[in-house]
């Protein structure tokens, strides 16, 4: 079987290193970034790199957008340069485009950037209408994990169809997590960024207590150690930069200020309150309003000292 031609949109923190695992595995991958420059590497290797997203229509089978938010997407595929102003989608005649999908005809989109939920949905209606195959498919896990591909996948859409891309997808994670048709991949992402937000704050505040009561934070870690219960790999990772206050991002504070907020959206839809995220969101939104956006979302231990004061 000949492999896949694959656009890949997006090349920051996360995607690319997704790019380069995909380029990595003999796949043949166009790439293309708002921030040219950010193609360089790619095109020295001896990737080709495309001027404007709608080139990506007629020279790739699959597109995997990895992009920063719902205005980063839109420019990726709507207007005259976007993907679907190249006529993506139509450069087959497709059998069926039913539950089954069951042909190897046509061309594929796999979302994996983080957007909101209505916003993910209304694209897979408009990728049904337009013959394209979709797959909602964020990932969880940061810098480290997308380096050495070991992501974790939560998938929405079809689920043959999920099937049928495992071999793409397995090259940029280790692990695929079927959440049932589209747009729950990214319900489901939503639901592990709470989770990441909350850790990182009860840690950055656990370090804060102890410094307040004259313990060193480092033995949070120690503890933390030796807990079969709380023992966690996120904490192991995010130890240098709570105790040595360094936040090179892995995660940056201002994309997690953004899915926060998407949670909080979602929330208020359907009329529930999330007063702790309530709370957090208001720590993240001072420490980004201070210049912190671009640093490591821990970034948020030097702004909770200060955060009742003003």
């Amino acid at each position: 079987m000949v492999p896949h031609r694959i656009g890949f949109v997006g090349l920051g923190i996360m995607g690319k290193a997704m790019a380069a695992n995909l380029i990595k595995a003999g796949y043949n991958v166009f790439v293309y970034n708002r921030t040219r420059e950010k193609t360089r590497e790619f095109e020295n290797s001896g990737c080709t790199a495309v001027a404007m997203p709608k080139d990506l229509a007629g020279i790739a089978d699959i597109v995997i957008t990895m992009v920063t938010d719902e205005k980063a997407m839109d420019e990726a595929l709507e207007g005259p340069t976007g993907l679907f102003a190249g006529n993506f989608g139509r450069r087959h005649s497709l059998r069926h485009l039913g539950p089954q999908c069951g042909c190897s005809e046509g061309q594929t989109l796999i979302n994996m950037s983080t957007l909101p939920v209505s916003y993910t949905k209304n694209l897979a209606e408009k990728c049904l209408k337009s013959r394209i195959y979709f797959l909602d498919c964020p990932v969880t896990g940061s810098k480290p994990l997308a380096e050495s591909g070991q992501l974790i996948i939560l998938a929405g859409g079809d689920e043959n169809l999920v099937e049928r891309m495992k071999p793409v997808l397995l090259t940029m994670g280790k692990a695929i997590v079927y959440a049932g048709p589209a747009p729950n991949g990214t319900g489901l992402k939503l639901c592990m960024n709470l989770l990441v937000a909350q850790m990182t704050s009860g840690l950055c505040e656990s370090a804060v207590l102890a410094k307040i009561l004259e313990i060193n934070p480092a033995l949070i870690f120690e503890v933390l150690k030796e807990s079969p219960a709380l023992n966690c790999g996120y904490f192991k990772l995010k130890q240098d930069n709570v105790l040595n206050e360094r936040f090179s991002p892995a995660f940056s504070l201002k994309n997690m200020l953004k899915d926060v907020r998407y949670m909080l959206k979602e929330a208020e839809t359907g009329k529930q309150s999330l007063p702790v995220l309530e709370t957090l969101e208001k720590l993240m939104a001072k420490s980004y309003n201070t210049g912190e956006g671009g640093q490591d979302l821990t970034v948020i231990l030097k702004t909770l000292k200060d955060y009742y004061k003003n």
